[in-house]
């Protein structure tokens, strides 16, 4: 219990020869800090809103469907209805499955698309309501060896990025003290808190203002490593950063600004992206134009004559296509094509490759382009309708090489507009 003892007074006073060392560094001029803590714009920290989280990390498969197609949903109600009468379970489960078996082949694309352009609207609209707000990019910490503040990732960043800014002792310390200030009546609440809960006999509950003294540091260093953070003001939609700064999460108080170094954010790979808005197609393509429907990937099980298709492998194809509506103004010699149909008059095919950053994100999902093929089959134009960015960029890369059989209109060749799915997955 000496021995103990001993090492702890040892220990306190080496705590308070560096915290006095520290306060005497924080006297120095730190013309890069901000000089009283501002409070940040009356905005708040975006990243906050649950309806953002939403849209950064959407549902998948029949889930998406659910939420964002509302001809899915006026389907399923009605396949509902439709088998409500059949009391027993296997047979209503499997009348359900031949049901949307039926439906699926006609109507998947249709509900993808659908749901795709709503989901898309719904990110845009989102951002014209929080234009001039703030947005999470990552939390921080201070590398003592390489005197650097070290920003890395958080999960609710609309942005993948991990940088260091080269910052010296006093003004670290500086920022810090501006911290406490800011936290310094729930630093001591959470540290007498911790204090009274010491166990009976213990060295805490025994010497309890030492106990104080040391709990104070360590809590104090925890607030700062989880309300730190830095944030950046500009235009998602445009995956603009105009302005940066280091705050407070729980008060939105600037402790630094950052601007000088937005520059570190320009090779960032954006996961909060936009694609063009069309307006959702309101029933499928002719029949006679669609080709036969390839697998899709489906929670509820598709019919089969011998079995259900319950063990049905699903999300592999990457290939199809969903007839995502088109702007309408299309040249007399332009031919609106469904997905599918192209998939087929493709004779020469580049799969896309799975970024490496993408996998290690474990970042998977469908991208959706929107393409122009010309008169002799090359791809003209093609752009993002929606999708992760660092997965629509190695999408974009291989589907320029993709060469199609020229389509025929009355006889002589006619550019295509069509749309492409490539779907990335962690299975395959």
């Amino acid at each position: 219990m000496t021995h103990r003892m001993l090492a702890t007074t040892f220990a306190f006073l080496f705590v308070i020869c560096g915290v006095a060392r520290g306060r005497t560094q924080t006297i120095q001029t730190a013309q890069t800090v901000v000089d009283a803590a501002t409070p940040a714009r009356a905005q708040r920290i975006l990243t906050k809103d649950p309806e953002y989280m939403k849209l950064l990390v959407p549902p998948l498969g029949n889930d998406f469907l659910q939420i964002y197609s509302q001809g899915y949903r006026e389907k399923s109600a009605e396949i509902e209805a439709r088998v409500a009468d059949i009391s027993d379970e296997s047979l209503r489960s499997r009348a359900r499955s031949d049901e949307w078996g039926r439906v699926l082949k006609k109507d998947q694309d249709r509900f993808t698309n659908e749901a795709e352009v709503t989901f898309n609207q719904a990110r845009v609209s989102f951002l014209e309501k929080h234009q001039e707000a703030l947005f999470e990019i990552g939390r921080v910490s201070y590398d003592e060896t390489n005197t650097s503040l070290v920003v890395q990732t958080s999960p609710a960043a609309p942005v993948e990025a991990n940088f260091r800014v080269l910052m010296k002792g006093p003004t670290i310390n500086q920022i810090y003290e501006m911290f406490h200030q800011i936290a310094g009546k729930n630093i001591d609440q959470k540290t007498r808190e911790y204090v009274s809960k010491a166990e009976v006999g213990s060295i805490c509950a025994k010497n309890p203002d030492l106990c104080y003294k040391f709990g104070k540091e360590d809590i104090e260093r925890n607030l700062r490593s989880e309300r730190m953070v830095v944030v950046a003001q500009g235009d998602l939609g445009e995956k603009r950063i105009d302005r940066l700064f280091l705050v407070d999460y729980d008060t939105e108080t600037v402790l630094l600004d950052l601007r000088a170094h937005i520059s570190a954010l320009k090779s960032a790979a954006w996961r909060f992206t936009v694609g063009v808005v069309a307006t959702a197609p309101t029933k499928p393509p002719p029949a006679e134009t669609q080709a036969p429907p390839t697998a899709v990937a489906s929670t509820e099980p598709a019919p089969s004559s011998d079995q259900h298709l319950e063990d049905a492998k699903s999300g592999n194809a990457v290939e199809s296509a969903p007839d995502t509506p088109i702007p309408a103004s299309i040249p007399p010699t332009r031919i609106r094509v469904p997905g599918k149909v192209t998939a087929s008059s493709i004779v020469n095919r580049v799969n896309p490759q799975y970024p490496p950053q993408a996998r290690a994100g474990h970042v998977q999902g469908e991208v959706f382009l929107h393409a122009i093929i010309d008169k002799e089959g090359k791809i003209s134009e093609l752009q993002v309708l929606s999708g992760d960015d660092v997965l629509a960029k190695s999408a974009l890369e291989a589907v320029r090489q993709w060469r199609y059989k020229p389509m025929l209109l009355d006889g002589e060749p006619a550019e295509v507009d069509t749309t492409i799915t490539i779907t990335f997955s962690l299975s395959d």
